[in-house]
């Protein structure tokens, strides 16, 4: 009964704490499903179920990764989402990570037939999308190239102009099936996993909409919503909690 009185009235202080915040703009990549341009899509309803019920307005726009997150810097927008833990120093990590990543290397089975692992990668001429960072994660040097969109880095892996391509694994797929691309001569190795979380204006607001994503995404574990919007969605299989 105490518990439950606690809980209410934690939640109605929540609520007052976070009225001078009236809506909150979340940029991101848009990926099919998660972010898509619409506004739908997995990460954006688990950013309204934390803070709609909080009373603040959920915002969306997708544009290039990178683009998001300089928005961010300039605080323009109020997070962006799909960042890795300290990615950048302008910006606030909270607690709670939404998903993970399963970083892939796609490349060429006759160019690299003995290839094992990431210790694989060094000095090997390599290419993201721009702004993720990879090297920062991976640990061993290798040489970078970014590119703003998939097709352009499948097309120039096809040309040899690079050895690897590396991304997330369901990314990776999706811009496969996209451009019917051939795999018949690529192997996929999976390297490393890395968590996923919001990126946030480092300020008061942002100090404020930190705290609230660490309260309500515990909370939304607790209850089990999270768990049923993972269903909603059909993807289950990805729920991490």
């Amino acid at each position: 009964m105490y518990k439950k009185i606690f809980l209410i009235l934690l939640f109605n202080f929540q609520i007052l704490s976070a009225q001078n915040i009236k809506e909150v703009l979340i940029v991101s990549e848009s990926w099919e499903g998660y972010t898509n341009k619409d506004g739908s899509g997995l990460y954006f309803d688990i950013a309204r179920m934390i803070y709609e019920p909080m009373g603040i307005e959920v915002k969306t726009k997708t544009y290039p990764y990178k683009r998001s997150s300089m928005m961010v810097d300039r605080k323009v927008a109020d997070m962006w989402l799909g960042s890795y833990i300290d990615e950048e120093d302008y910006a606030l990590y909270p607690k709670y990570h939404f998903d993970r990543e399963i970083l892939t290397a796609m490349f060429k089975k006759e160019k690299y037939p003995n290839f094992i692992d990431k210790k694989s990668l060094i000095n090997i001429d390599v290419c993201w999308i721009r702004g993720y960072n990879l090297d920062e994660y991976l640990n061993v040097k290798v040489k970078v190239n970014e590119r703003n969109d998939r097709t352009t880095i499948l097309n120039a892996l096809e040309k040899d102009r690079y050895d690897f391509l590396l991304d997330d694994k369901r990314d990776m797929q999706d811009a496969i099936a996209k451009n019917d691309f051939n795999t018949s001569n690529y192997n996929f190795v999976e390297v490393l996993e890395i968590r996923l979380y919001p990126g946030i204006r480092n300020d008061d607001r942002g100090k404020e909409l930190k705290e609230i994503w660490d309260e309500r995404y515990k909370n939304i574990i607790k209850d089990g919503s999270l768990k049923k919007l993972y269903i909603e969605h059909d993807r289950i299989k990805e729920y991490l909690y």
